[in-house]
């Protein structure tokens, strides 16, 4: 029987082979699951808020309970944390919802048109640092209770033998002001006031990435997650996307892979109209992970060659499919998108509420059951 320490070096090498393009023994797992995890566990949803440590231990169990996992994509979970990437409320299981049911980004919309003005003027680490100790109720709370859990819940999950995928964060200034603004508001300061909102991506991107640096050679994290979701086709003009968005994402991209680590893109919504531009990224140092919305198969054709492809088993075939039928989709992924440079996973994230036959049908798949 393999030690953890084993176990967590072969998946070590699995993920960068994966990520690098080279050949590999098979495809690595992802899994982005806590919610689905906890449940399979035995525990509820509020575990994760009530006790972040039980509730990370039940993850763990979930995770074990499935096979020869390779990786956990974020690693210490705590749901209450989810206001720090969109600046927005969240309404969490035991508190403001039901034991069981799962976490709601609760999107109001707190940041004003003149808060842009601070972020110019003052700086965004001053801004943000005040918005959430004032403007965003128990998040400062939350975020002074986990931060020093954090260490101890990751140190269980790689003495398992599991990869922490993407520890460290890195949003360009598009998603999280949108997040601040709400998606309605944001779209009209888009195409009311874009030269204020690029001035203070500016300043957020400066900042961003000073702190990046630091964070990267302090903790040399694998990836950095990098997120991608309000700025796809979906929502945004090519003009638009060239001038407020893929700048900032690049740069931040760059910074990564300069600094020494992988950058892992996750990108909800369909990015069909913009796969292009990720030629522009530095070849083999990054994950395309997009959320099932995206044509992966379309990505694959553009993408062969230069970049990793992550997913995309979607949470309706997870939770509504049949395990043949999530069999099926999985031998498709395995042999049209890998298997060099795949690594399997669901789309965006393992919804609470799939089958547990079906996932097991897409690990089985990888493991050539």
């Amino acid at each position: 029987m393999k030690t953890g320490q084993e176990l967590y070096n072969e998946h070590l090498n699995r993920i960068k082979a994966a990520i690098t393009l080279e050949k590999n023994d098979r495809p690595p797992i992802s899994m982005n699951s806590a919610a689905f995890c906890v449940r399979h566990a035995g525990g509820k949803l509020s575990d994760l808020i009530k006790d972040v440590e039980y509730g990370n231990d039940l993850v763990l169990k979930g995770v074990q309970s499935l096979g020869d996992i390779d990786c956990i994509q974020g690693g210490a979970d705590y749901p209450a944390l989810m206001g720090t990437v969109y600046l927005s409320p969240t309404k969490l299981p035991g508190r403001e919802l039901p034991d069981d049911m799962l976490w709601q980004l609760d999107e109001k919309g707190l940041m004003t048109v003149e808060d842009y003005d601070t972020i110019i003027d003052k700086g965004w680490n001053y801004f943000s640092r005040d918005f959430i100790k004032n403007r965003l109720g128990n998040l400062a709370k939350d975020i002074e209770y986990f931060m020093p859990l954090a260490p101890k819940i990751n140190k269980k999950i790689t003495d398992a033998g599991y990869v922490i995928l993407t520890p460290a964060l890195a949003l360009p200034p598009f998603d999280t002001i949108s997040g601040a603004r709400s998606i309605s508001k944001f779209m009209r300061d888009l195409h009311k006031m874009p030269d204020k909102l690029q001035a203070a991506f500016d300043v957020i991107l400066e900042e961003t990435i000073e702190g990046l640096r630091q964070q990267i050679r302090a903790t040399k994290p694998l990836t950095v997650f990098v997120g991608g979701a309000r700025a796809a086709g979906d929502f945004l003009s090519t003009k638009l996307f060239d001038r407020l968005f893929w700048p900032y994402f690049k740069k931040i991209v760059d910074v990564i892979v300069e600094e020494g680590s992988f950058a892992y893109l996750h990108l909800d919504m369909s990015w069909n109209r913009f796969l292009d531009y990720f030629l522009e990224l530095p070849k083999a140092k990054c994950i395309f992970s997009p959320d099932s919305t995206t044509d992966i198969f379309k990505a694959k054709k553009v993408l062969d060659g230069h970049m990793c492809i992550m997913g995309d088993v979607s949470p309706s075939l997870l939770t509504l499919g049949t395990s043949e039928e999530v069999h099926d989709y999985c031998m498709r992924l395995m042999t049209e998108v890998g298997p060099i440079g795949f690594i399997m996973a669901a789309g965006c994230m393992l919804p609470a509420n799939a089958k547990p036959e079906n996932v097991r049908a897409m690990l089985e798949t990888v493991y050539g059951k």
